[in-house]
């Protein structure tokens, strides 16, 4: 996780440093009122620890907000990079990823804090500016080459959760201590949609779950559609290879094999793949797509 950025806390941040359960951090989208607007919700009504990350000069925000937090970046960076940015410095055990062109429409604290589900992360089920529910589920599968990520409707009932693959946009609330563990998102994949993905399957191999629940919903204010970003680009090799360099053998025990070569990063298959994830991993990707197909029958 590579420091890129600048951060200006808040007095009230360094007091609390290390003894905060919540920390917000609103990803600030094209600068403006919607901005101002959602810092004044967040502090009106979930009034935690307080983060805005954005890009550029943020002097004048630190002066009007004096309360809040600011990770500042020099130039656009990817959703993996700033959601990073944030486990690194927020301090706290829990931090939401919500943006600044949204609204939290719901936040089930008693629910998403229960002791009852086994999850690394909560995804925000998302609606768009019409309160119109979008497929904001994903799950892996092998109908792609060389696989594929589908989406599906969540449930829109509080008290059931859904596994689903990764965060949409990275909108959710996550475990910071599990989350560091895994180290967080792969930031030399250029890319939020692969940076995700990546995060997601190689999670889910090791045997962490992600949960999606309307009891953390968010909508967009102005937004009618939910579309990600599907192109390749640099290091998405990184993503492949981590995703295919295991097979599960018929006693269970994991074995190494490499991806075809049109897939193949050699850099992360020896310094991740054969020197940390081959120790932790659990299933092969047959087999989570199989196991995942077997739990949502």
């Amino acid at each position: 996780m590579a420091s890129k950025y600048t951060v200006h806390r808040s007095r009230l941040q360094r007091a609390q440093q290390g003894r905060v359960q919540l920390a917000i951090a609103i990803l600030d989208h094209r600068r403006g009122p919607n901005l101002d607007e959602a810092i004044a919700w967040y502090r009106t009504n979930l009034n935690h620890s307080l983060f805005v990350v954005t890009e550029g000069e943020v002097e004048t925000l630190v002066e009007r907000y004096p309360e809040i937090n600011f990770i500042s970046f020099a130039t656009w960076t990817t959703i993996g990079e700033r959601i990073n940015a944030v486990a690194n410095e927020c301090g706290a055990n829990y931090f939401l990823i919500t943006r600044s062109d949204l609204y939290l429409a719901r936040f089930d604290g008693s629910r998403l804090f229960s002791t009852g589900y086994d999850r690394i992360a909560w995804a925000a089920v998302i609606a768009n500016s019409h309160k119109e529910i979008v497929p904001s589920l994903r799950f892996p599968s092998l109908g792609g080459d060389p696989f594929g990520v589908d989406s599906d409707f969540p449930l829109l009932d509080e008290a059931r959760a859904v596994r689903t693959l990764y965060p949409v946009m990275g909108l959710g609330l996550y475990d910071r201590a599990v989350f560091q563990r895994l180290r967080g998102f792969d930031e030399k994949i250029e890319s939020d949609y692969y940076q995700l993905v990546d995060w997601g399957i190689r999670s889910a191999l090791i045997g962490h779950r992600v949960l999606a629940s309307s009891a953390l919903l968010m909508q967009f204010i102005d937004r009618e559609s939910v579309i990600e970003d599907r192109s390749e680009r640099a290091g998405t090799n990184r993503c492949y290879t981590k995703a295919l360099s295991f097979k599960k053998k018929k006693d269970g025990s994991i074995t190494l094999q490499k991806p075809r070569r049109a897939l193949f990063d050699r850099e992360v298959w020896k310094g991740e793949v054969r020197s940390r994830l081959r120790w932790q991993v659990k299933e092969d990707l047959p087999s989570l797509v199989a196991s995942w197909a077997k739990e949502g029958s």
